[in-house]
């Protein structure tokens, strides 16, 4: 008798440990998944093939715009920059995650329920239910393995939040384009002039007749992970195509003929921000490349997108 109800007891606190463990897997696990980012911890090896110090932009005379390009990017003139640093890439999936899994933040396309896509099939721009940073091509979708792929379906809000968290701030339009130019006086692109190295092998963009056809030739059809193309002369990547990148700066047609000549932030109101860089969608079919070095993008803040992201600056030594 004694040895069965000790084998009871034992059941019994079997039972116990089991129902407890099973309740608090429930409530770590069970509630809200989608609003807990994915674990994107990315092996050491992968984050030792790039250097994540930030460049350093130094201080001096700088060309902005372009006297060829679109009416917005005229006239061309010269500005005066005080030294600062920029990240060498996009802020990526697994940095995000840092960010979220330290503040709890929702982005805007995780609050709204869908985000703007570039649809391959339809190949038009759609609103897609389900989509954000977490689900790229919807709720079906995971950025699990694409940890070092530049986070996307970001608003400017949402990247201006990134940047205050991690004690920096997005760039300037201008300071984006010093950076992407250097203090050369020719060149439109963020590479050497004399490269012997074709487009493709040095962007990520679209190759063919857009929308129709996406040749892939630079072994891309969509994002690639950050650093997948050869580096600026400053050692800076994905300046050129990739993903568009957010910027500080309101977008005003005129912007160019009237900022100051010493740190210029850009215009002090408007409707939209501006992006720099173009995104895998650019070609140049039309004559203008949108991933120039002086082009200028606009968006709505609130906007979120499968072609967009960011990348910070400071002024002072990084701090994380």
């Amino acid at each position: 008798m004694s040895a069965g109800r000790n084998n009871s007891k034992t059941i019994l606190g079997l039972g116990l440990v089991c129902l407890i463990s099973g309740a608090a897997i429930y409530l770590t696990y069970g509630q809200n998944v989608d609003s807990a980012p994915p674990s994107l911890a990315v092996p050491a090896n992968v984050e030792a093939e790039v250097d994540t110090d930030p460049i350093l932009i130094p201080g001096g005379t700088y060309l902005i715009g372009s006297d060829t390009g679109p009416r917005d990017t005229r006239p061309a003139r010269s500005i005066h920059l005080t030294p600062f640093r920029i990240d060498r890439t996009e802020v990526t999936n697994a940095m995000f995650a840092e960010f979220v899994q330290a503040t709890g933040y929702q982005t805007d396309a995780e609050r709204r329920g869908y985000s703007l896509c570039f649809d391959e099939t339809s190949r038009q721009f759609t609103r897609q239910d389900g989509a954000n940073w977490q689900h790229p091509d919807g709720p079906e979708s995971s950025i699990l393995g694409k940890e070092t792929f530049p986070v996307i379906h970001v608003s400017w809000y949402d990247a201006n939040a990134y940047a205050k968290w991690a004690g920096k701030s997005l760039p300037t339009e201008f300071q984006w384009e010093a950076a992407a130019r250097g203090q050369s006086l020719r060149g439109d692109f963020p590479w050497p002039l004399d490269s012997k190295l074709q487009a493709h092998q040095l962007a990520n963009l679209w190759q063919g007749e857009f929308p129709l056809r996406d040749q892939s030739l630079d072994e891309y059809h969509g994002i690639a992970p950050v650093a997948s193309f050869p580096a600026s002369e400053h050692g800076i990547f994905d300046l050129a195509g990739n993903v568009a990148e957010w910027t500080s700066s309101f977008y005003a047609e005129d912007s160019y003929a009237l900022i100051g000549e010493v740190d210029p932030s850009g215009a002090s109101r408007g409707e939209m921000r501006v992006t720099r860089g173009g995104s895998w969608l650019s070609s140049d079919q039309t004559g203008v490349s949108e991933a120039t070095v002086w082009y200028r993008g606009k968006l709505t803040p609130e906007t979120s997108t499968n072609f967009t992201g960011f990348r910070c600056v400071s002024r002072d030594e990084p701090s994380r």
